[in-house]
């Protein structure tokens, strides 16, 4: 779960530095066009497997974001229950991929996540994992 989720935070910071700006926040919509094309490149999925790979990272995006600020809007960061919420989002998107994807695509996908860690640079100085 924990790889999944870094996975999916390197993605995002991928994509974040290959269309935005220093400072600006990549828009949840081109980053999950970008990266359910990419997964159709990959894994051969379908059209109509690519629309729903697109519509659950704008979900997962979309349920990040309000959990976000809703943890902080507590007042203190609370980074334990950012971690634990983050995860859960992550099992809960894997989960849903699982059913999207054929068991060779999954396979293949697995595979690609294994082969393809995500990047932590620029975060404080600490390398990868």
């Amino acid at each position: 779960m924990i790889l999944s989720m870094l996975m999916l935070v390197g993605l995002m910071t991928v994509q974040a530095q290959r269309g935005q700006g220093r400072g600006q926040r990549p828009d949840p919509k081109e980053r999950a066009q970008e990266t359910a094309d990419k997964w159709q490149e990959e894994f051969g999925l379908s059209d109509e497997q690519h629309t729903k790979v697109y519509d659950l990272l704008i979900a997962t995006s979309e349920k990040q974001r309000e959990k976000m600020q809703e943890l902080r809007s507590s007042g203190t960061v609370d980074r334990e229950a950012m971690r634990e919420a983050f995860q859960e989002l992550m099992a809960s998107q894997e989960e849903e991929l699982k059913k999207i994807f054929t068991e060779t695509q999954w396979t293949a996908y697995e595979k690609w996540r294994k082969e393809n860690p995500p990047q932590r640079r620029g975060r404080g100085g600490r390398g990868g994992n």
